[in-house]
């Protein structure tokens, strides 16, 4: 098994702020829609092993992706290229934490204290855990439903593949649900993860 390896000594921390996850300008590496082709039905597919990235995933052409690697773990972002609405602030962020194994870990990165609800501003309105028939993913096993002061809705959905916790952010204008909705499940349902890059650690 090929796993994934990222320096300590050389790349920096995910960071994540404001109502959108942001990462750092510098420490980071990344790549933007390098590993991008184009499928039969005119999708694209971004295809991460490529990079060393162990996520696979079809996507529109109104969308572009971003991966990022750190001392943290990697993270893979779908955003919609600039439409001039809140769309420009939508996403679907998929995290894969470096050196962890339990999903316990992410529940309380998730909503402990200085977590990512917190730290965001976001409200949590509730949890779900096998009562989430919209998320038929074999990898899912639970969804936070959150909301933002900024008008937006969004979920954070945990599970794990190949024994890697992994966490996805889908955050949308709640007014834009019916535009959001059709671009972010053609990413979720053909997400997938590379088993043999998995799972994902830094090395000093």
């Amino acid at each position: 098994m090929q796993k994934l390896l990222f320096s300590l000594a050389t790349t920096g921390l995910l960071i994540f702020s404001g109502t959108a996850c942001t990462m750092p300008g510098t420490g980071t590496e990344s790549t933007e829609t390098d590993s991008e082709s184009t499928t039969p039905s005119g999708l694209l597919t971004y295809d991460g092993p490529a990079e060393n990235i162990p996520v696979t995933a079809q996507y529109p052409n109104t969308m572009e992706v971003m991966a990022t690697g750190s001392s943290e773990g990697v993270g893979v972002f779908f955003t919609f290229q600039p439409q001039g609405n809140a769309l420009d602030d939508a996403e679907v962020h998929v995290f894969l934490p470096a050196n962890s194994s339990d999903t316990g870990d992410l529940i309380a990165f998730i909503t402990g204290s200085n977590g990512l609800i917190e730290n965001n501003g976001w409200t949590l309105d509730g949890s779900r855990a096998d009562t989430a028939p919209e998320f038929p993913y074999p990898w899912f096993e639970m969804v936070f439903d959150i909301s933002t002061d900024q008008e937006q809705a969004g979920h954070i959905l945990i599970g794990q593949s190949a024994g890697q916790p992994i966490q996805v952010i889908v955050l949308y204008p709640a007014e834009m649900a019916d535009e959001f909705w059709p671009a972010a499940n053609t990413v979720l349902d053909s997400l997938a993860f590379d088993a043999d890059r998995l799972p994902v650690t830094t090395s000093e």
